[in-house]
């Protein structure tokens, strides 16, 4: 099995979170350094937060001029444009102007005011996105992309393309929750989404598949005895408030499983189960009064991790 065999293991800071790679024996080390590199050059072009880039240019010239991007951009921007309609609109990589407004009030626990919503909500429309060959541009000055909804799962199934290219038959490769298993089968904690990020209250037997999680941690504030948190519906404007405290959903492609996730987040369960049930990816939910419901496939495999254990 893979836990016997020697870790070798990187581990350093990309998109916003921690990320890690781990191979199982010295003849996949080799390939641990394009493998990085691979996720390094994904940073620098989809990082919104990097002035300079690629996604950052896009939204400076919005309402300018179009912006040239590489093949990696232009591609999931297309991507991304598919799930928005595959999901009706739920899924709106344009919804930063928004999530921003709100990001800044839950830092100050305050409500925002309805015209700084409004006005925010109005930028909100992944129809405003037009794509020229290798140029992209959005219709509205003010209007923005943020690609950290499907950023790290597009870069996790890169990183795994390149592992398998160069023969790696079993690695771990974790990017802040994004979860990628090659081979020999491994366990994966599922986030427990009252406790602290990183704190594990069930696991699933993982296999060359992904496994992606959405959730409130920790980011929010209750007023009026409603939980004002970072995940927005772009339809209303508002935070989620599906009942829903966690999900995880478990597949074959990273990235579609990071896009549904942020999706299914914002449905009722029987929606979000409607959403998925296409027989490729399986789901745990975990409702807001701590409930957990586990889909068909995962019910023999899901185990509860006692405390302290």
């Amino acid at each position: 099995m893979t836990q016997l065999k020697r870790q070798i293991k990187t581990i350093f800071f990309a998109m916003g979170t921690v990320c890690s790679i781990t191979v199982y024996g010295e003849a996949d080390r080799a390939a641990i350094a394009p493998a990085k590199q691979r996720m390094m050059e994904l940073h620098r072009r989809l990082n919104a937060y990097d002035p300079q880039s690629e996604i950052s240019q896009i939204n400076q010239n919005a309402g300018v001029r179009f912006t040239e991007v590489s093949a990696d951009t232009r591609s999931i921007i297309e991507r991304c444009i598919g799930y928005s309609k595959m999901t009706n609109g739920l899924f709106d990589v344009t919804t930063t102007p928004i999530s921003q407004l709100w990001k800044d009030c839950i830092r100050a626990r305050v409500l925002p005011l309805d015209y700084e919503r409004q006005r925010a909500a109005a930028l909100v429309n992944w129809r405003d996105i037009r794509i020229d060959g290798n140029s992209i541009m959005l219709k509205n000055k003010g209007q923005r992309i943020d690609l950290g909804a499907v950023a790290k799962g597009y870069a996790a199934d890169e990183v795994r393309r390149i592992l398998t290219e160069h023969e790696v038959e079993n690695a771990l490769i974790n990017f802040g929750g994004t979860v990628v298993v090659i081979g020999d089968e491994q366990f994966v904690g599922i986030q427990n989404p009252f406790e602290k990020t990183g704190t594990s209250f069930a696991s699933i037997p993982v296999s060359d598949q992904a496994v992606v999680s959405s959730g409130l941690y920790e980011q929010g504030f209750v007023q009026g005895g409603r939980t004002y948190h970072h995940i927005i519906n772009p339809k209303t404007g508002f935070p989620s408030d599906s009942g829903l405290a966690g999900i995880t959903l478990i597949g074959e492609d990273a990235e579609e499983l990071d896009a549904l996730s942020t999706t299914a987040f914002m449905l009722p369960i029987p929606e979000a189960y409607e959403l998925l049930n296409n027989g490729r990816i399986e789901a745990v939910f975990i409702a807001k009064d701590g409930k957990v419901f586990v889909t068909d496939q995962l019910q023999n495999d899901f185990r509860m991790i006692q405390k302290g254990a």
